[in-house]
């Protein structure tokens, strides 16, 4: 099945006979799920072997081939602004910290191990889950919700399996995972400037505070300031786009100075003020 654009979500449902195919994504999270079969993933020269119920994270612009005479694959492309809506409903209703967590999906490093899952159960949950958003997706599902809401879920999954997972892979990135851990913690206390802040923030990392940018940059290739102040403003077009909220209520919640500061700052690195990129999404 040819997968059509949902909500900007893209599912498609793949057979393999004795053939192969090659996925190579620009989208922000991507992720294969073995339904039926097995075969052989390969990537960076690296072979490895999958079977039913394994779920694969798909790097951005790196190549995934899987070859098999036998297996059935959904692929799921979720691009930034369909996570960013779920995230926004997320925190509308609860705190949900492994939401939070999406810095270490998107990076995974750890993916390189195989199928993210350590736990069986979760495993199969996660089933459950993807195949009931192809059955939306294939269906056409006039209300998003119920796909909003297993991604959601199956997300949680992910992340607490990556998290708690204690891979050989995991192990020899320990630097890298430190700074997922720090981005991770960013993004929990973005509404907070204490917590966010240089002194603070490194104090609760163990590292020196004069040290900190220098560190930051070296790992991400931003500076600190930099990043808060772009994941600020992605979380402002995210309200923009999704949320009536008066741009004086984003203001007070996501740290600004003001409602006149933030405009000023929107249209500086956006390249439109925050009311026409609103009106362009209407």
């Amino acid at each position: 099945m040819k997968g059509l654009p949902l909500e900007e979500i893209d599912v498609r449902e793949i057979k393999l006979k004795e053939e192969e195919i090659i996925f190579k994504t620009k989208a922000f999270l991507s992720f294969v799920y073995i339904v039926k079969g097995e075969g052989t993933l390969t990537y960076d020269d690296r072979n490895i072997n999958f079977s039913q119920r394994k779920l694969f994270i798909i790097p951005q612009q790196e190549e995934y081939r899987f070859e098999s005479e036998t297996a059935q694959l959904i692929s799921i492309q979720c691009p930034v602004q369909f996570i960013d809506t779920i995230r926004l409903e997320a925190d509308r209703i609860e705190s949900c910290e492994n939401l939070y967590k999406l810095q270490y999906i998107s990076h995974n490093y750890h993916a390189r191990a195989g199928c993210i899952f350590r736990n069986k159960n979760d495993e199969q949950f996660a089933e459950t889950l993807i195949l009931q958003i192809a059955n939306e997706f294939k269906n056409k599902a006039e209300d998003y919700l119920i796909i909003r809401n297993c991604m959601s879920i199956l997300l949680n999954l992910i992340a607490r399996n990556i998290i708690q997972s204690e891979t050989s892979d995991l192990q020899e990135n320990r630097k890298a995972f430190s700074i997922m851990k720090i981005i991770t913690y960013i993004q929990q206390h973005i509404k907070d400037r204490e917590k966010t802040g240089i002194q603070t923030i490194a104090e609760h990392f163990g590292i020196s505070g004069n040290y900190f940018g220098e560190y930051f940059k070296q790992h991400t290739g931003v500076s600190y300031q930099d990043y808060l102040l772009d994941y600020r403003l992605k979380l402002v077009e995210t309200y923009l786009k999704y949320s009536s909220v008066r741009l004086s209520e984003i203001a007070y919640e996501l740290q600004f100075s003001d409602e006149s500061h933030l405009s000023k700052l929107f249209k500086k690195y956006r390249g439109v003020t925050p009311g026409e990129y609103r009106k362009n999404f209407k």
